[in-house]
């Protein structure tokens, strides 16, 4: 499974790694946490680790 947060004109974050127009509610939001719970082994960066734990704790 292959998850990634992408801006509509093909960017993962703003400049200077600038993530405010990501959306943290939603369907997709949703379904990707629930998958999250049922992996054993999850592959992901540092940085996407340190979002997810600080906003999905």
């Amino acid at each position: 499974m292959y998850y990634v947060a992408i801006s509509i004109d093909g960017f993962i974050c703003g400049v200077d790694g600038d993530i405010n127009g990501l959306v943290d509610k939603g369907n997709g939001v949703t379904t990707c946490l629930d998958d999250l719970k049922e992996y054993e082994p999850v592959i992901m960066g540092r940085k996407t680790y340190v979002i997810i734990y600080q906003y999905y704790k």
